[in-house]
């Protein structure tokens, strides 16, 4: 396709191509805890943990708080003189205390209620990672006639939303302390300041700063089981991508949402008016639909003397011109536009192409942040003069799974005419019909021959198998 689009471009306007840099210019990735993964795996399988397990995994975990207390109390005992029943009186009160309100936190399950200082989160991690793991333990119950979405609601009633909010606040919290000590170039601070609500549906949310400056936001919550990051503009120039990228190929299941990818020509020699023109001969054209396109631009009315001495009015968009390729919905947007003008500068030649991708429809893989010059050229053939290596990401199709009722009803539908015509004007009888349309059918019982769509669960899926095997044996 890309030379094919090649070959249509004028000779004025072909230019060699070259490993021209670019940049990412937003950044949004989502991921999980390693225990918030294993829920989810227990929610697709049809895993349930019983009641049972989670008392006794709640009560082994106050056990290990309130022996920790015990531990801190005999320690500061012993260090008070021996006469002393004033100091000796306050430590026992103090472990009174804490003993009360550690009890009623397991009891009310208010994990979210804690300090979020550093140490009580740390403790407050480790306590409900060990009650998480000791869940898993135990025996699990199966019931794979619910459907996903209730059987995570399930899991996550029973374990505790506010348990989970803990583990995902701790991957917050680190990654926050990495953007200052690994994620960052050496000229930028961090800092954080927590919002009153959540963002993106997720319960909880703080704004990230670079140098004082608003750069992004995270937010982590149990119910979404995980987190949420995402940089814009300062944000993405105050990372240090490889590090970034170094670090978080290893967190199992992270997953880029959205990424922009950016090239700035200052020079302004590949124009709107370029851009355009690619488009009539094909340059965002990349098989199966053909794309959406949206052109704006905007000015002045300035007059026009003509020889007749008639004043005219003509568009002058001396404002800033764009064209958009694409859309949102689809996961995959294209801009062109006047940089240099919407900064502010009617002479600055300055022009934008930017890529927005979104995960709707596609894997964006992670290599997109320290390779967005490849993968911004390979996005569109107009775009091949970015890279000579150019890396496509493909759109996935979605299949949707039906139930058995909703397949037979389809069938019934798109059949009953041919059935009815086979009876009436070919005078078939209904076990005839019946065996034309099983004629070939080898291996009933086998997976293959049954709709690719149809959702099977565990339990049927098994029963299969075994009439399978009796049929061959």
């Amino acid at each position: 396709m890309t030379s094919n689009f090649k070959s249509r471009i004028p000779a004025t306007d072909a230019k060699p191509v070259t490993n021209i840099p670019c940049k990412v210019d937003a950044l949004s990735l989502t991921w999980s805890p390693e225990g918030l993964l294993r829920v989810k795996h227990l929610a697709k399988i049809g895993a349930c943990v019983k009641t049972g397990i989670i008392t006794e995994a709640k009560e082994s975990s106050l056990a290990r708080r309130l022996n920790l207390l015990e531990r801190t109390k005999n320690e500061q005992l012993i260090s008070v003189n021996a006469f002393d029943t004033n100091a000796y009186q306050d430590i026992l009160n103090v472990y009174d205390n804490a003993c009360r309100k550690i009890t009623r936190e397991y009891n009310e399950r208010s994990y979210k209620n804690l300090d979020l200082s550093s140490l009580s989160l740390a403790e407050s991690e480790v306590a409900a990672r060990h009650e998480l793991n000791h869940m898993f333990k135990g025996e699990l119950e199966v019931d794979t006639s619910a459907k996903y979405g209730d059987r995570l609601d399930n899991l996550l009633d029973n374990i505790g939303v506010n348990m989970l909010d803990t583990l995902c606040c701790g991957e917050a919290e680190r990654f926050v302390c990495r953007l200052n000590h690994v994620f960052t170039s050496e000229t930028y601070m961090w800092t954080v300041q927590n919002n009153a609500a959540g963002r993106f549906n997720y319960t909880y949310s703080a704004n990230l700063y670079a140098d004082g400056e608003h750069a992004g936001i995270i937010c982590w919550g149990g119910k979404n089981l995980g987190c949420y990051v995402s940089f814009m503009g300062l944000g993405c120039d105050a990372l240090d991508l490889n590090r970034l990228y170094d670090e978080v190929k290893n967190i199992p299941e992270i997953k880029i949402t959205r990424i922009d990818l950016a090239h700035d020509d200052f020079s302004g020699s590949r124009s709107v008016n370029i851009a355009r023109k690619y488009a009539k001969k094909g340059g965002f054209c990349s098989g199966g639909r053909p794309a959406v396109y949206m052109y704006i631009e905007s000015g002045h009315l300035t007059k026009k003397v003509k020889k007749e001495l008639c004043k005219d009015f003509r568009f002058i968009p001396d404002k800033g011109r764009s064209l958009y390729v694409g859309s949102r919905e689809s996961g995959k947007l294209l801009r062109v536009y006047e940089k240099g003008i919407q900064m502010g500068d009617p002479n600055d030649k300055w022009v934008r192409w930017e890529l927005e991708l979104h995960s709707s429809q596609r894997v964006i893989p992670l290599e997109t942040m320290i390779k967005p010059s490849e993968y911004l050229a390979g996005a569109y053939p107009a775009l091949a003069f970015l890279n000579e290596a150019q890396s496509v990401i493909k759109t996935t199709i979605k299949k949707a799974k039906m139930t058995v009722d909703r397949i037979i009803e389809n069938q019934v539908i798109s059949t009953r005419k041919a059935i009815n015509m086979m009876r009436v004007l070919c005078d078939m009888s209904d076990s005839d019909i019946i065996q034309k349309f099983l004629q070939g059918i080898t291996e009933p019982y086998s997976r293959a021959w049954l709709p690719d769509r149809l959702s099977i669960p565990i339990s049927e899926q098994e029963y299969l198998n075994q009439l399978q095997t009796t049929q061959a044996t």
